[in-house]
């Protein structure tokens, strides 16, 4: 290999001469297509597979995106229905929504998108790798067949696409926001690329590097949020490859005010305006880890995650991570120390071979860039496979550099391409073995409690799926979930599921409600502040109760309310859960307003309580403080997607008042009239 130059002014770059090309003959073409072929056979058994975690929030349990019409305002409810995230990723729960509607529910169809959608991403990688390496050749090894770069970028292509890795990005029905976000990003960085090659040329090419940079940035994070990553990714190839070299060799600042522009600036906006709020007093507070704790463990975390990608054990892979243990200490693990080092020599490397092996230095560099949202301080879970999806493309972006385009070429050729090809029949094999497991509900989550026999959650679904397959009391599924379910409840830091489950399992059949099981759920709930699953299970435990299936006894579950509210004094989903069980359990209209009003108060921007509140309002006959209340709900109607509430609001008012002003009407309430059911957030 040729030197780099020694001056820090940038070198003169052979000009590509005409366009890149990204499919050079037939045999690419076929190839290409082969590897699309190859994706959706690998992955098509796993359509079969079922909905897990947080599909139940964002898509089974939430109301918004089962469509019965395509009118815009339900399209916006549908866009904005979940909280998760900063923006609510509108694109992605838009695009749930309207696959349902099309194809119909259940997480067939949904997945089988998630196909598509990840073959659709393996080709972007296929052009983004050939950009790559066709920027990397003409910069350091002109005299490469382009041949040569576009069969690699084919292999590293199909690499990526059956990477085991990658499979809760695709088969997990939620995580349609991370390949959603992904393609955007790979779309962005093509179009960066392509207009980099175009500038150094001397053709117009810098409009091509703005568009790829914002709009793809724009439209991934509706999608997802990593897609603020972009700009960085960018930034990584242009230090490692182009150097912000112009066609004549020398600097093109233009450059520099476009990562002034679409990097630095946004960069100081999230740190004095997103990061605070993020990393704050409470943020930490419904989590069994400190920030200092989780960067302590991150190092450990992202060594795991190269181990996972590259050389992938399948019993070490899953969907449940949350029994990884925290770092205490520099030595509780004592891999915590050698993990950071490990992640600074790596770091190191990159910056020394940045010169002598820019592809090596590059994919380093990715897959950091990658980790910085997940794996820094945000107040995030700290393992999920997933959070891989576009970092792993560094990772196989440097070791196939090293494995096939290290001079000199011709030594051991044949054995270097054999190399990669096992790597990828490996890749492959391991990822038909988890699309097996994925394949079939009950396989998957006796699988899963089985490898993670300390996961709250693996433990958990194996139960709720013994649950679920209860068809009456002499079921021989009852058995076995009151033994799984009993112990989840037993594994360290499990929330208050496994009690939920028991409790709403035994009583739909009449069985008995072990005292232990109440007292369990109370001691938890006192012990640390409560999740997000945590209220969903009290919320489970309440409807359950409204639509009489379950009959709880009532000290039990006010214990258990209170125990929750006060516990969690800044959550409005608990004061919204308590007001729905005092309104239509314990028949008391005014301490059920009491609670909604404080609910509205402690999260004015929730739509959910406001609603609540009106509904209550309109239920007691207080229709001026009704008519108020619908008033400021329209302030939250964003971009429309509450007009269809708004109306149903306005006319339930309205039969309201004129079933008051009717003769004989009683004056201050509807009577004859069930009290209507409140809910916490979808």
């Amino acid at each position: 290999m040729s030197k780099a130059p020694s001056s820090n002014a940038a070198p003169s770059i052979p000009a590509l001469g005409s366009r890149p090309a990204l499919v050079g003959g037939v045999g690419i073409l076929l190839a290409l297509v082969c590897m699309v072929v190859l994706t959706a056979v690998l992955y098509w058994p796993g359509v079969h597979g079922g909905f897990a975690l947080d599909d139940y929030p964002n898509i089974v349990n939430n109301p918004a995106v089962h469509l019965s019409d395509l009118r815009p305002d339900s399209l916006l409810a549908a866009a904005f229905s979940s909280h998760a995230g900063i923006l609510g990723r509108p694109l992605s729960l838009l695009s749930i929504a309207l696959n349902e509607y099309l194809w119909g529910p259940g997480p067939y169809s949904m997945k089988a998108v998630n196909i598509a959608v990840h073959a659709c991403n393996g080709l972007l990688v296929y052009a983004v790798a050939a950009l790559i390496l066709l920027a990397w050749g003409r910069r350091f090894r002109p005299e490469l067949d382009k041949r040569l770069i576009q069969w690699t970028a084919v292999a590293m292509a199909t690499a990526w696409l059956v990477l085991p890795i990658n499979l809760t990005a695709v088969l997990y029905v939620v995580q349609r926001m991370t390949s959603l976000a992904g393609m955007f990003t790979l779309a962005g960085i093509a179009l960066y690329l392509w207009g980099r090659l175009r500038m150094l040329d001397g053709k117009a090419g810098l409009w091509m590097a703005w568009t790829g940079i914002v709009a793809g940035g724009a439209l991934g994070v509706l999608a997802k949020e990593v897609a603020a990553l972009l700009p960085l990714y960018a930034l990584v190839i242009e230090w490692t490859l182009f150097r912000f070299a112009g066609a004549d060799g020398g600097r093109d600042r233009r450059l520099y005010w476009l990562y002034g522009t679409v990097l630095a600036l946004p960069a100081l906006v999230g740190l004095f305006w997103v990061v605070p709020g993020r990393i704050g007093h409470n943020a930490y507070a419904g989590r069994t880890f400190t920030l200092g704790q989780r960067l302590l463990t991150e190092p450990r975390v992202l060594l795991d995650y190269i181990g996972w990608t590259l050389v992938p054990n399948p019993h070490a892979l899953s969907l449940y991570h949350d029994d990884y243990r925290a770092s205490r200490g520099l030595l509780t693990p004592w891999t915590t120390l050698s993990s950071l080092l490990g992640m600074l020599g790596l770091l190191a490397i990159a910056l020394w071979q940045r010169r002598r092996r820019p592809l090596v230095s590059l994919g380093i560099l990715w897959f950091f860039a990658g980790q910085l949202l997940t794996g820094t301080v945000f107040n995030l879970e700290l393992v999920y496979e997933h959070r891989n999806y576009l970092p792993s493309i560094g990772l196989l972006l440097a070791l196939v550099s090293v494995i096939v385009l290290e001079p000199p070429l011709q030594r051991m050729a044949l054995a270097r391409r054999a190399l990669l090809g096992g790597l990828i029949v490996l890749y492959a094999a391991v990822t038909g073995l988890r699309v097996h497991q994925w394949s079939d509900p009950l396989r998957f989550a006796a699988v899963s409690a089985a490898e993670h026999p300390a996961s709250p959650r693996a433990t958990y679904a194996l139960g709720r799926l013994y649950s679920s397959l209860v068809d009456g009391p002499d079921s021989r599924f009852l058995t076995l979930a009151n033994r799984a379910l009993e112990k989840a409840a037993a594994v360290p830091d499990a929330g208050i599921l496994p009690e939920q489950g028991l409790l709403l399992t035994n009583a739909k059949y009449h069985q008995p409600l072990k005292a232990a099981w109440w007292e369990n759920m109370r001691a938890k709930l006192r012990k640390r502040p409560a999740s997000a699953q945590d209220a969903s299970a009290l919320s489970a435990l309440v409807y359950c109760q409204l639509r009489e299936q379950c009959a709880f006894p009532t000290d039990h579950m006010v214990s258990i309310l209170v125990t929750a509210m006060t516990r969690n004094p800044a959550n409005p989903d608990f004061v919204a859960i308590y007001g729905n069980y005092a309104l239509n359990v314990l028949h008391d209209p005014p301490l059920a307003r009491r609670l909604m009003v404080k609910a509205t108060r402690m999260a004015p921007a929730t739509a959910q309580y406001r609603i609540n509140l009106i509904k209550l309002d309109i239920f007691l006959g207080r229709h001026e403080d009704a008519r108020h209340e619908i008033h400021r709900l329209r302030k939250l109607n964003r971009f429309g997607h509450l007009d269809e509430t708004l109306r149903r609001m306005h006319r339930r008012l309205e039969r309201a008042r004129n079933a008051a002003h009717a003769p004989g009407a009683h004056p201050s309430s509807n009577p004859g009239h069930a009290p209507p059911r409140l809910g916490a957030r979808p």
